[in-house]
């Protein structure tokens, strides 16, 4: 009779989650950019807009490895031809909670490539871009609630920490190599295949 009441209570648990293998996801949100270099430049335009597609397989319920990219405009309130920073990075994600969970809780860290265009700046009496390229170490946070076992809408903070190995003014390159920092905020949706 124990055994019997044992079955049936483990048939009664039902799958709410599931992070093993392939998934793709979609996002947008908000972010910014600072640097210790710029004299205000990053304060210009303090929020940008933007989205993001990641790719991830969940090699358990646990760990995943991911790919992504993600991209903002700061060109709201001020006449630029062009600003944007983006960033395409790797990285793995540690799940927590269990597949009776709908709500899945999640820390991640990684690398990212950072890109910085601005244009016009003013430097030395005229306008120029700036094109800034670096490396980076990503670390976020965030929760992924499941509506369905393979379908989950997620809520991500992530930031970046790094150097830009590459500055050019109006294509031509100097030997400055500027700190950056981001930081964002997004929302989003994520199908798991599986």
């Amino acid at each position: 009779m124990g055994l019997l009441g044992y079955a049936t209570s483990v048939k009664a648990q039902d799958i709410q989650s599931n992070t093993e293998g392939f998934n793709i996801g979609v996002r947008a949100g908000v972010g910014n950019w600072s640097s210790s270099y710029f004299l205000n430049l990053d304060e210009l335009e303090p929020i940008g807009v933007g989205g993001g597609v990641r790719l991830g397989y969940g090699l358990n319920q646990r760990f995943e490895v991911f790919a992504q990219y993600n991209a903002k405009t700061f060109a709201i309130k001020n006449d630029w031809d062009t600003y944007r920073i983006s960033s395409l990075g790797a990285g793995i994600r540690v799940h927590f909670g269990g597949t009776l969970q709908r709500l899945r809780p999640y820390v991640e860290g990684g690398v990212a490539g950072v890109n910085l265009l601005i244009n016009p700046v003013l430097f030395n009496g005229g306008l120029v871009e700036y094109r800034l390229k670096g490396s980076s170490l990503a670390l976020g946070a965030g929760v992924n609630y499941f509506l369905s076992p393979n379908l989950a809408l997620h809520a991500n903070a992530t930031g970046t920490f790094g150097k830009f190995n590459s500055f050019q003014i109006a294509s031509r390159g100097i030997q400055d190599r500027p700190d950056v920092r981001t930081l964002q905020f997004s929302l989003g949706i994520n199908f798991f295949f599986n």
